[in-house]
């Protein structure tokens, strides 16, 4: 059967396609950052969404929804529904958010509470909140030579809580642990104690027509920023960014003006974190922006080759509303300015023609991501790439 699904594979079309439109534009300087020929191939787009997003650590939500035993929030890794659920005994389980009879959905909701069971509206197949299959209608009449049902419970997937706080979820079991995925922000996170930060009244949660490593490369740009959010030019000091990448993890650190305090009224953190703040990116889709009391998330979630949904949380101490909405308000803007460019971006890289020019210094870490995603989506993924524990 699935030989007669063959067909050219992804990177010899690519190339295929690239040779035959190569020549109009002279690119002379190698370049790592994003081609058109990268942005609206389906197949490659497929391919990410198994071999980059099937081995990656997600962000999904957070513990202010998991209180109680059969809290849960769902998600998506890539093309695949996700869900977390609080369990009997406080510890948070992840699992795909699939019955195992035809494929629905269990949970739909962002967040909620499903009690002590989940049941498929579609069939009526039930699962405790730990995962056990515990019912099938009619079961006798329906599989009258039975099936194995305690090899029929949901599928689970890694879970971390990191911090306290946030929950991150991942479908490999060969992917590093996530302390060791974000390794190089790891310690620095540590000293914001973000289980004292508390979510925003509000999310921002929009729908652009961009493809998610073309936001993922303007989230890693430091070039553009003093351009392109030139209204913030007054409070940094943009010509001193630092710019590190290292693994699976990026920074741009922007020091702010003498004149505006970045320390929130801390004095707990290194004079760095006091004075400024980080614009980060954990591999393979979230721009993380921590301040002594405010924590930024924005999520890049892929759609389709040429549309991703961006969801943004924040997190803060002591914020009023009107702190919130200020902050949140601003957030928007900054997401506005950057999607309206990267729109404009999408629509040139239609062209087969064209080639990008050289990265400068400070799209260093832009071109870091780039050639991760590139690695990644040439390297199949392992046949034991889901044997094993999901714990530890």
């Amino acid at each position: 059967m699935i030989t007669d699904l063959r067909a050219e594979p992804v990177d010899e079309r690519l190339e295929r396609h690239v040779n035959e439109t190569a020549g109009l534009v002279e690119a002379p300087v190698p370049s790592p950052m994003l081609q058109p020929y990268e942005v609206y191939d389906q197949g490659l787009f497929d391919l990410e969404m198994v071999r980059v997003y099937g081995r990656s650590w997600l962000w999904l939500g957070d513990t202010e929804d998991l209180a109680e035993p059969g809290d849960y929030i769902t998600g998506t890794i890539g093309y695949q529904p996700v869900i977390a659920i609080r369990q009997e005994d406080g510890s948070v389980k992840g699992f795909l958010n699939n019955c195992r009879h035809r494929a629905s959905g269990l949970l739909f909701e962002p967040a909620g509470h499903c009690g002590k069971t989940l049941t498929c509206p579609y069939h009526n197949w039930a699962y405790r909140i730990d995962g056990r299959l515990i019912g099938i209608p009619d079961r006798a009449r329906m599989y009258p030579d039975d099936i194995p049902a305690e090899d029929y419970g949901l599928v689970p997937i890694r879970i971390e809580v990191a911090w306290d706080k946030l929950v991150f979820g991942c479908l490999s079991r060969k992917a590093p642990p996530f302390r060791e995925w974000i390794a190089p922000l790891a310690e620095r996170y540590d000293l914001y104690d973000f289980s004292r930060f508390t979510r925003y009244h509000r999310e921002l949660d929009e729908t652009y027509p961009i493809n998610w490593k073309a936001f993922a490369e303007n989230s890693n740009d430091d070039y553009h920023v003093r351009f392109v959010h030139r209204r913030l030019n007054h409070l940094r000091k943009q010509m001193d960014t630092i710019v590190r990448f290292e693994g699976r993890t990026c920074s741009g650190y922007k020091p702010h003006i003498e004149t505006d305090d970045a320390s929130g009224g801390r004095t707990d953190l290194t004079p760095e974190q006091l004075k400024g703040h980080y614009a980060d990116f954990i591999y393979p889709n979230l721009t993380p922006l921590p301040y002594p009391t405010q924590l930024i998330l924005v999520r890049a979630d892929p759609i389709a080759p040429d549309r991703t949904r961006l969801f943004s949380r924040i997190y803060g101490i002591d914020k009023t509303i009107e702190d919130q909405n200020f902050e949140l308000d601003r957030l928007a803007t900054t997401n506005q300015e950057d999607t309206d460019m990267v729109t404009v971006l999408m629509g040139n890289l239609r062209s087969p023609f064209y080639r990008v020019g050289p990265a400068s210094v400070w799209e260093g870490r832009a071109a870091h991501v780039m050639k991760m995603v590139r690695a990644d989506t040439a390297t199949p993924l392992a046949s034991d790439e889901f044997d094993g524990p999901v714990d530890g």
